[in-house]
């Protein structure tokens, strides 16, 4: 188990409490994950671009995307990541407390691999994280 290799994913989440739990379900997943974390939109698009701050960050293999984000509003950020080349296969797990049935056609239009509504239960959300890494790392 020494060898495994760190996996980078990118949090992109302003509740506190959201992300809280999502780094308590990352520990508990196992696995030996860099857990980057940006705020809102803009800062998304900064980290991507690797500008200022976020130049030496490491790209991320899973991108975790609320929709309800400042400044820029995540379809605008999964639209504008998906422009990139470096990120045009990387996956993106809309991970956001609109329903399902509401919002996966269109974030899957967008670019999004899937999208994942916020479980309420706690032991729910630890198991939609640990599904999100089974399924797209």
């Amino acid at each position: 188990m020494g060898d495994q290799a760190t996996t980078a994913i990118l949090l992109v989440e302003d509740n506190l409490a959201d992300i809280q739990l999502i780094q308590e379900a990352l520990q508990d997943s196992g696995r030996d994950i860099h857990l980057s974390i940006v705020p809102n939109g803009r800062d998304a698009l900064a980290f991507l671009r690797k500008e200022g701050v976020y130049a030496l960050e490491p790209p991320p293999a899973l991108i975790l995307l609320d929709l309800s984000l400042p400044y820029l509003h995540g379809e605008v950020v999964l639209e504008q990541l998906r422009d990139m080349p470096a990120y045009e296969d990387t996956p993106v797990v809309v991970f956001s407390g609109a329903p399902k049935e509401l919002e996966e056609q269109r974030c899957r239009r967008l670019g999004a691999n899937t999208h994942v509504q916020k479980p309420t239960r706690i032991s729910s959300y630890f198991a939609a994280i640990n599904t999100m890494l089974k399924t797209w790392l």
